[in-house]
């Protein structure tokens, strides 16, 4: 009261008219004691602008209250940009900040200053209140010159222990909570200075000079905040804070003081010139801690300050990006590649929290990226044999840029409403983050289909956070940074997402730690979560219900039996389908964790339960089985086919015995064509297989190319007795077995190879019966049946542009004392194949194949006659003349029910076929044309025989692409065969000669257009032909001898002087070496002379390499190739293999591997033989649409070796391994 009674005289001294001036020109008039001024400039001027802020800050936190957007200020500090926003409390905290340093400076002069100078003697106010202010300068920016030197690094603060005051993230992997509070709490010193300079006199000396100070400080501090720019922070305050420490210490040298307030003004004013441009945006996005605090549980309380920004930024290095390939298909998981992500939880030993469908229950490499780019590798350490959970391990010593931190796991966290954060590889952009609240933790697990993975035993809880792919294994974290769930599954129909609690995790994690065994317990039956109203319906009482209320508080149901597998422990127990869980060895249990603690900590032990039964309450024991066992740890490789035990995992979802061989992609072996999908395997040449040991014994009796019996069905027609027979045919070239086995230690699947397998066994002749055709009419067309046989094809590689792997037609015998057969291209579509001859519909025998014709859909195969002993064949006759339309004919076909059928039809056109290029190129007809028939039932036949009324065969109806989904028919000239037979006949490889071009026909009109003399227009037209037209150049192809002479769009107008009106007329390239050609080019006639060159099979080694196959360039790819940029065609990459992953496709060329040229396959082969296992390559590619690249492609020998295949046709299959 004495203060405010002297400030009021005072003021009453000095005039009424004194109370109108400002508060400045009042200090300058006032002539009362210095004393008194003194006070007046602390109550007054400091108190008000002090109660200024306060008002404001209460106003603020009043209006935040009561505002509809309450929410909206505990948004993420991090913006898509990247900067960080102030929200409203960030603001209020700083003003509130400032307000109480202004408190607390008034304070110090009033009651800690002033008194202590008096005792030391001084009386001057003058003199008091400059050692005053000097001392408070001292000490005050002292203490900020420390925290600065902090930041800076120097000089090295370590000793003192301060970071042990901090729980932020370290300052090199982004803003940390030590930096914000330093930033927060520079600018409110900084504005509490501003404010007290600016109520200070004007004319008192360096007023202008410590406002501007004080105010480019700030914002030099607010954009260092906004920007994370630690050091350049400290610095700017020790460059700014020490000289003004050495001046206060030595104040009472005015020339020193002078001196060293002149450099800190050269300091400020580089400063300023540097910042102007950002403080102000500064002053509004600086980036500080907002007020939200956080109790020990994740939620909204009153412990220690916490935000969601701190808490991303604390965690965001213990979340990974996970890149992972599964080589093979393996229970229900498909081969390929794929992304996902997990998080550290044990930084020490480097292990990674996931989904079990990322670490995978089979074969798997995988490497972690974390959020600065560094990757390292992964193995897998453990996958759960039920729930959606694994784990990866890598080695923290290779981390050499990343500060690892480890995410905690509290399951005990995950509550109904608690604010939650997903951060992961949501869609692939390797860090999202998804916000949202939990809204269920007790849902049953959801059914997400057939033949992929499906949880059983738990709860799951669900939240709104809309993840899609990739977002497997994120977890979900609350605002304290602890995990309390981690991703499993996504609703497609909604925006929820389904979220795996962590108590069995937890659980196995610290097993793992410990270096202990992980058990888990099964008695091989499914519970279901049903509440209290479902339960009473089956059967339990009102006692049984308070009884679980009272032991079990807070829940609202009990555990209901879902699915009892046939044969296991729980169904040789008793326990039914709608049997009510009540009691385990005593304990009341109607909750999940509960129960697998029983099961786990009671394997192979037999466990007392009590289950409720309509009304009945019924006791039973059960033994408790390993889980683990049940789980498949071996895969068994038949070529593409692999096999393993049926897991618990797909047992469980059908509700079938848990035994028996399950193998997916079984056509790759099978010899009927079946649908992509796992079967379940019952017996391989009439002996019954359970396991996979059962399997490898059988197979130990087949032998090479040996076709056995063999009855499988799929697992979802358990019940139905869908039986399915069919034949398997095991290639010990194309179908090597190996056995692989899981090795936890390496994180690998060690491969054995099965070796001593028996050799081909001799072939039994087989004598034949054709069907008799009993129509006199057609009778002698019976020959002609004799000679038509079924012609199959298996392509185990896709090399030359095959993308079929089984083809099947009819085919015609053309020589039977050499066993040579003609069919269509498209049947026979590659030179790496396995071809099977059926005769009849009674004996299959092997075929090779001999020829294929370069551009018109035809094919030679061979087979052994000494294969059908004594059976009467017949070759076709083929007529010298060809087809011409208004033809009557005969066409010879067989139906699906391999009997013959006879069509009678008119030639009604003869047509060029017409197809389009495809990318990546594959082979088609072209130079070609073929007969249409006027019945309509001939389009119905991919295969007949076109006879004239003699028998003899004028053409061949074959199936051609059109384009990529569209087949055509027609009826090809058999004459074009003739030169290849010849050659076939007289024990030569046919290889015929031509231009290597593509010609499409042009009428007479368009020609002349193009410049065609009238001459030589009516010279055309008087020769004798029904077509009006010439032949264009569509393509030359690329290294043809032709490349360099002829051009596309030049128009033949004769060869070797004779007029080109049809396609006959181009048959002298079959023959001669080198054609006087006549082309119309720019309206000018050229007379060239054209090398024709010989059509060899390119393709004569093929390169496995990275998961890639490799060879020369074949006919297809040079007909659609302007340039060849390199000898090294990619003919196909494995879609699970590190050259898929990593960019490699179909159509690439390989110019370069590391730094070697590949000319040519030979260069390429040994350049690849030269790289190291498990280390990365440069390969230089150029795409088929001429554009460059360079692909790093990871090798992986294990899984992918490298090996190299020739053709060689002594061998039985035609190739062999080198």
């Amino acid at each position: 009261m004495a203060d405010t009674n002297d400030t009021a005289t005072a003021a009453a001294a000095s005039g009424g008219s004194d109370q109108q001036q400002p508060i400045r020109k009042r200090f300058q008039k006032r002539t009362l004691s210095a004393e008194y001024l003194q006070e007046d400039y602390e109550q007054n001027t400091l108190g008000a602008t002090a109660g200024f802020f306060c008002a404001i800050w209460a106003g603020w936190l009043m209006g935040e209250h009561f505002s509809s957007t309450f929410t909206t200020f505990n948004y993420p500090d991090l913006d898509k940009d990247g900067q960080y926003h102030f929200g409203g409390k960030d603001i209020a905290l700083v003003v509130l900040i400032t307000s109480k340093l202004l408190f607390v400076r008034a304070g110090l002069f009033r009651y800690v200053l002033r008194p202590l100078l008096r005792c030391l003697g001084v009386q001057s106010f003058e003199r008091q209140q400059g050692m005053a202010e000097h001392v408070y300068t001292g000490l005050v920016y002292l203490a900020s010159a420390i925290s600065a030197a902090y930041f800076v690094g120097w000089p090295r603060l370590d000793s003192l222990g301060l970071e042990s005051l901090w729980s932020g993230t370290s300052l090199d992997e982004g803003v940390s909570t030590e930096f914000k509070v330093f930033v927060l709490g520079q600018c409110a010193l900084r504005l509490a200075e501003l404010v007290a300079v600016f109520i200070e006199d004007e004319n008192r000396p360096g007023y202008y000079r410590r406002i501007a100070i004080h105010y480019l400080v700030a914002g030099v501090l607010a954009c260092a905040g906004l920007l994370g720019q630690a050091k350049f922070a400290g610095l700017v305050v020790l460059a700014i804070d020490l000289p003004t420490v050495i001046a206060a210490v030595s104040g009472v040298s005015s020339a020193l003081s002078a001196c060293l307030h002149q450099v800190m003004n050269v300091v400020a004013g580089g400063i300023a010139a540097l910042s102007t441009l950002v403080v102000l945006p500064s002053l509004v996005y600086v980036s500080v801690s907002n007020s939200n605090t956080a109790s020990s549980d994740g939620t909204a309380g009153t412990g220690a300050a916490a935000s969601w920004q701190e808490t991303i930024e604390s965690k965001i290095n213990s979340i990974v990006s996970i890149k992972f390939i599964r080589p093979f298909t393996f229970e229900t998981e498909n081969r390929g590649t794929s992304q996902a992500t997990g998080f550290i939880v044990d930084a020490n030993n480097g292990i990674i929290l996931t989904n079990r469908h990322v670490v995978s229950a089979g074969p798997v490499v995988a490497r972690a990226v974390f959020n600065n780019h560094e990757e390292i590798e992964l193995k897998a350490i453990y996958r759960d044999p039920i729930h959606d959970f694994g784990f990866f391990k890598f080695d923290p010593m290779l981390i050499k840029h990343t500060k690892l931190e480890e995410i905690e796991l509290y399951p005990e966290g995950a509550k109904v409403g608690v604010d939650i954060r997903v951060i992961g590889n949501d869609a692939g952009q390797k860090v999202s983050i998804l916000a949202s609240s939990i809204s269920l933790i007790d849902r049953n697990v959801p059914t997400l289909g057939d033949m992929t993975y499906n949880d059983s035993n738990t709860f799951y809880i669900q939240a709104s956070t809309n993840g899609t792919g990739g977002s497997s294994g994120s977890p979900m974290i609350n605002i304290a940074g602890q995990a309390v769930a981690i991703v499993s599954a996504g609703l497609t129909k909604a925006s929820t997402d389904l979220y795996l609690p962590l108590d069995r995790v937890k659980c196995v994690l610290e097993a793992i730690q410990a270096q202990t065994e992980v058990k888990r317990g099964t008695i091989q039956t499914t519970f279901q979560y049903r509440s209290y109203d479902e339960v009473r319906r089956l059967g339990v009482s009102d006692t049984v219900e308070n009884n679980v209320r009272q032991d079990v508080p807070g829940g609202v149901g009990m555990m209901v039996v879902k699915t009892v597998l046939p044969d296991g422990p729980g169904h040789i127990a008793g326990l039914e389908e709608g049997d009510v869980l009540y009691r385990i060895n005593g304990k009341t249990v109607a909750h999940f964790v509960l129960l697998e603690e029983l099961l786990d900590g009671n394997v192979d032990q037999t466990l007392d339960m009590t289950v409720i039964r309509g009304k009945t309450s019924k006791d039973v024991q059960v033994n408790v089985q390993n889980l683990h066992a049940l789980e498949p740890s071996q895969m068994l490789q038949v070529g593409g086919t692999t096999m393993t035990n049926l897991s618990f995992q797909l047992a469980n979802h059908y509700r079938v015995p848990a035994t028996g061989v399950i193998a997916n992609w079984l056509f790759c072996i099978l010899e009927e064509p079946i649908a992509v999908k796992p079967y379940v395997l019952k017996s391989i040449n009439g002996k019954a297989v359970a396991n996979i040991t059962q399997v490898i014994d059988v197979i130990k009796t087949i032998g090479n190319n040996e076709c056995v019996p063999v009855k499988y069905f799929h697992i979802s027609e358990y019940y139905n007795n869908c039986l399915i027979d069919g034949s398997i045919k095991i290639s010990h070239l194309w179908n090597q077995v190996a056995l692989y086995t899981r090795n936890d230690c390496s994180g690998l699947w060690d491969r054995e190879s099965i070796a001593d397998l028996p050799p081909a066994r001799d072939i039994e002749p087989t004598n034949v019966i054709f069907p008799v055709i009993k129509n006199a009419d057609v009778a002698k067309l019976q020959d002609v049946v004799h000679s038509i046989v079924k012609v199959k094809c298996m392509i185990p590689i896709f090399i030359e542009g095959n993308v079929n792997r089984i083809n099947a037609s009819y085919g015609a015998i053309i020589d039977a004392e050499r066993g040579l057969v003609v069919v269509g291209r498209e049947t026979v579509a590659s030179t790496a194949c396995r071809i099977t001859i059926t005769i009849a519909g009674t004996a299959v025998i092997p075929a090779k194949l001999r020829f294929q014709h370069p551009t018109i859909s035809y094919a030679i195969v061979q087979y052994d006659p000494k294969h059908i002993g004594t059976t009467k064949v017949q070759a076709i006759k083929l007529s010298e003349k060809a087809l011409e339309a208004g033809d009557s004919i005969r066409m010879l076909a067989m139906s699906k029910y391999e009997t013959p059928v006879c069509l009678n039809a008119q030639v009604s056109n003869i047509l060029p076929v017409e197809t389009t290029s495809f990318e990546p190129p594959r082979w088609r007809s072209i130079n070609v044309e073929v007969a249409q028939l006027d019945n309509p039932t001939a389009a119905n036949y991919g295969f007949g025989i076109i006879v004239d009324e003699n028998g003899d065969a004028q053409a061949l109806w074959l199936e051609y692409i059109k384009a990529k989904k569209s087949m055509g028919v027609g009826g090809h000239p058999v004459q074009a065969l003739v030169p290849a037979l010849r050659a076939l006949q007289r024990d030569e490889e046919p290889e015929p000669r031509s231009l290597k071009v593509e010609i499409t026909p042009i009428t007479i009109v368009k020609a002349r257009q193009a410049g065609l003399s009238n001459e030589r227009s009516n010279e055309l037209q008087s020769t004798a032909s029904t077509r009006s037209q010439l032949y264009q150049i569509k393509r030359v192809e690329a290294l043809s001898k032709a490349k360099d002479v002829l051009q596309e769009l030049d128009i033949v107008v004769s060869i070797n002087g004779r007029l080109v009106r049809t396609l006959e007329d181009f048959d002298a390239q079959f023959t001669n070496p080198t054609l006087e050609i006549v082309v119309l080019r720019d309206s000018q006639e050229h007379t060239l002379q054209v090398e024709t060159t010989e059509s060899k099979q390119e393709v004569g080694k093929v390169v496995c390499w990275a998961g890639a196959l490799f060879h020369a360039p074949h006919k297809t790819v040079l007909q659609q190739s302007t340039t060849v940029p390199s000898g090294v065609y990619c003919a196909d990459v494995v879609f699970s293999s590190y050259s898929y992953e990593n960019g490699m496709v179909e159509g690439h060329w390989v110019t370069h591997v590391n730094d070697a040229a590949t000319p040519d396959i030979d260069s390429f082969e040994r350049a690849v033989n030269s790289c190291q296992d498990n280390e990365y390559v440069r390969v230089k590619v150029i795409s088929s649409k001429s554009k460059p690249n360079v692909l790093t492609i990871k090798m992986c020998y294990h899984y992918w070796p490298t090996r190299t295949l020739v053709k060689d046709q002594e061998s039985a299959e035609g190739w062999r391994y080198i």
